[in-house]
């Protein structure tokens, strides 16, 4: 995670010279360009998957799952009964899934601390009906965590992915 402040930096470096320009035009158009950037990075964070079940199958199979590979299952969260209740008429079919492997988490979080790191364990699925009717599955992008985090946890990110892939075998396409 802290491989994040360079390309922090390297996108304000990347609009100094419209805020030398000094025209409030280009300080604008910089400004957009660097939202696109920061939307970019936000959305490569997250994965996103097509599940071959129907929604209700879908958490059915995740969560079972998840218990055979001896992974810790706690409460699914009904997002779209949330989103009803405030308002959201239209709202989807929408649960979020908390389940994590409680020992890769747990080493996890400790390296983390011990190296100054925010700590993160990506413990949740979502689970969710799209504009097309058809059911996808949401999860932190742990790949790519893998690839820029700091040599002292990523190899535990890398068994996560390993343990998310064969979590998702034979129910994400």
């Amino acid at each position: 995670m802290k491989r994040f402040a360079p390309l922090a930096a390297l996108l304000l470096l990347a609009s100094a010279p419209a805020l030398a320009a000094g025209t409030q035009h280009d300080v604008q158009a910089e400004m957009k360009k660097m939202q696109e950037a920061q939307a970019k990075l936000m959305a490569a964070m997250m994965s996103e998957q097509k599940s071959r079940l129907g929604y209700k199958e879908t958490i059915a199979a995740l969560t079972d799952a998840a218990k055979k590979r001896g992974w810790e299952v706690g409460p699914a969260v009904d997002m779209q009964e949330a989103m009803q209740k405030a308002g959201q008429k239209n709202a989807r079919p929408f649960t979020m899934l908390t389940m994590c492997k409680k020992d890769l988490a747990e080493s996890l979080l400790k390296a983390q601390v011990a190296n100054k790191a925010m700590p993160f364990a990506p413990c949740r699925l979502s689970v969710f009906e799209g504009e097309d009717g058809k059911t996808y599955i949401a999860k932190p992008n742990t790949e790519m965590m893998a690839q820029m985090a700091a040599p002292a946890f990523a190899p535990l990110l890398k068994k996560f992915v390993e343990e998310e892939k064969a979590l998702l075998a034979g129910i994400a396409e």
